[in-house]
C-alpha cells in the first residue's frame, strides 16, 4: 500500500541532486523535471511498479510530471515515485485517476494529502479552555522539578520554587507550562512513577490553585511524562495536556489513559531510549518520512481506541531524541513537510546539544546550555516559518519577543492592506 508525503525543495540544485542521487532519474530528463519542482510535490512510497504506466498516462493528462528510476527492469517491485506539480494539477490528476481499477484508492489519498497539508489553523479545547493555533505561535515554558535535567536541574525542586518559576514564565508570556519530573537527557537514570508523582503532583495542584486565584486560568498546564500512572493522576488533578516524550511507546497504558480523559496529547517522535543514545548507532533512511510514519501509526492507534477529537493530537518531531546533529538540522530545514499529517505541530530545540555542536564546528567554542539562547532562537525560526504552532522553550521572554516579530512577518499579507 502506497504512502504519500509532501516533498519540497529550496532551489533547483537541491531538486536536481535529489532526482539524480535518490530517485535515480534519467539524467537527460533531470534538468526539465527539477525546473518544475518549485511548486508542490507529492512523494509516493511503495508504489507498485506494474501500475506505473497508468499513473504516467493519467499524469500526462493533468500536467503532473512523474519522476521515477530510469533502469526500471532492475528496480524493485515497489518504487518511490515523485509527482511534480501544483495543487490544481493534483486535483485534476485525482479526477483522471478515478475509474482506473489498478489505482483504486490513490485519488482519495492524493486529495487527502493536499487537504491535510493546507490546514493551518486548529482549535484545541479542554477543561473549558481554548487554544487557537495558527495565527500566533504559542509558547510552552519548561518547568523541570528534577535535580538532574541537562539545563536547569535543581532550580525548582520545591513546590514553592516551581510555582514561582511557573508564574514568572506566565508573566513573561508563556501560554503553557510543561512540568517534568524525570530527566530525559542522554544517560539519565529513570525514576519510578511514585518518585515522579512526588515531584510533579503537588506542583500541578498548587499551580492550578494559584492560576485560578490570579485569574490566569487561561494558561494550560502540561505534564511531561511517559508513564500512564502519572498521566492518569495529574489529569485527575486538573492538568490539561500530556506531553509524552516516548510518543505512546514506553508504556502501553498511556494511550488508554489519554483516551479515557480525552486529554490533549503531544506525540513526540523518539528512537531508542535516553539510556542507550550514547552507545547506539543512530541511522535514518529519511528522517522526515520516518517521523511522519511514526505519527500516523500513533494517531491511528488513538482513533482505534476511541479518541474522538484528532485536533487534540499535537505532533513533535523530537529534536535530539535519538537523532544526530545532522538529523536535527534536516528536521528544522524540512519542517514544512510535516504539515502533511494535518495536525498541530510543536518543536522543542531550546538549549539542546546540537546547537553547541554547530557552535563548535563554526565558531570554535563550547557553550553551556544556558548560553545557547541565540542558537535556540535560530533553531525555531525555520520550524515556525514551516508551520510549528507551539515552541517549547526555557527562555520565555526572549522567545516571546522574537516570535512577535517572526509571526508578524509570517502572517503578513500585502494584499490585505492594498
Amino acid at each position: 500500500m502506497e504512502k504519500i508525503y509532501v516533498k519540497l525543495f529550496s532551489d533547483f540544485d537541491e531538486a536536481f541532486r535529489y532526482l539524480v542521487r535518490y530517485l535515480k532519474v534519467n539524467e537527460k530528463l533531470v534538468p526539465y523535471l527539477a525546473e518544475k519542482t518549485n511548486a508542490f510535490n507529492l512523494l509516493l512510497e511503495n508504489f507498485p511498479k506494474k501500475f506505473l504506466k497508468p499513473l504516467v498516462q493519467a499524469a500526462e493528462r493533468s500536467s503532473v510530471k512523474v519522476a521515477f528510476p530510469t533502469m526500471l527492469e532492475f528496480a524493485p517491485d515497489y518504487l518511490k515515485v515523485l509527482l511534480i506539480g501544483n495543487e490544481y494539477d493534483f486535483k485534476v490528476l485525482a479526477k483522471e485517476l478515478k475509474g482506473i481499477e489498478e489505482l483504486k484508492g490513490l485519488p482519495q489519498k492524493v486529495l487527502e494529502a493536499i487537504i491535510l497539508y493546507k490546514r493551518k489553523h486548529f482549535k484545541i479545547t479542554h477543561n473549558r479552555k481554548v487554544l487557537p493555533l495558527g495565527l500566533k505561535t504559542h509558547v510552552m515554558g519548561v518547568l523541570n522539578t528534577t535535580p538532574d535535567s541537562f539545563s536547569d536541574g535543581g532550580e525548582a525542586t520545591t513546590v514553592k520554587a516551581a510555582v514561582e518559576k511557573a508564574l514568572k514564565m506566565v508573566e513573561e508570556g508563556a501560554d503553557i507550562i510543561d512540568i517534568g519530573g524525570e530527566s530525559t537527557r542522554p544517560g539519565a537514570t529513570p525514576v519510578d512513577a511514585k518518585e515522579e508523582l512526588n515531584r510533579v503532583l503537588p506542583v500541578v495542584r498548587e499551580l492550578k490553585r494559584e492560576l485560578e486565584k490570579q485569574k490566569l486560568d487561561r494558561v494550560w498546564i502540561s505534564v511531561d511524562t511517559y508513564k500512564g500512572e502519572v498521566a492518569n493522576a495529574v489529569l485527575q488533578e486538573g492538568a490539561d495536556i500530556i506531553n509524552d516524550i516516548s510518543g505512546l511507546t514506553f508504556d502501553p497504558t498511556m494511550a488508554d489513559v489519554v483516551v479515557k480523559h480525552r486529554a490533549p496529547v503531544v506525540i513526540n517522535h523518539i528512537k531508542g531510549t535516553p539510556q542507550r543514545w550514547r552507545e547506539m548507532e543512530i541511522t535514518y533512511t529519511d528522517v522526515v518520512e520516518e517521523i511522519v510514519n511514526f505519527w500516523r501509526d500513533k494517531i491511528e492507534l488513538l482513533l482505534e481506541k476511541g479518541y474522538d477529537d484528532r485536533s487534540k493530537i499535537i505532533c513533535d518531531p523530537g529534536i535530539g531524541f535519538g537523532k544526530l546533529p545532522e538529523h536535527n538540522v534536516e528536521i528544522l530545514k524540512r519542517f514544512a513537510e510535516f504539515r502533511v499529517v494535518g495536525q498541530p505541530l510543536m518543536v522543542g530545540a531550546s538549549r539542546k546539544s546540537f546547537i553547541n555542536e554547530i557552535y563548535k564546528a563554526l565558531l570554535n567554542y563550547n557553550s553551556a546550555p544556558k548560553a545557547r539562547l541565540f542558537g535556540s532562537l535560530g533553531a525555531i525560526a525555520p520550524a515556525v516559518m514551516g508551520g510549528a504552532n507551539i515552541v517549547r522553550v526555557h527562555d520565555v521572554r526572549a522567545t516571546r519577543e522574537f516570535l512577535a516579530v517572526l509571526d508578524s512577518i509570517r502572517t503578513y499579507d500585502k494584499f490585505y492592506f492594498s
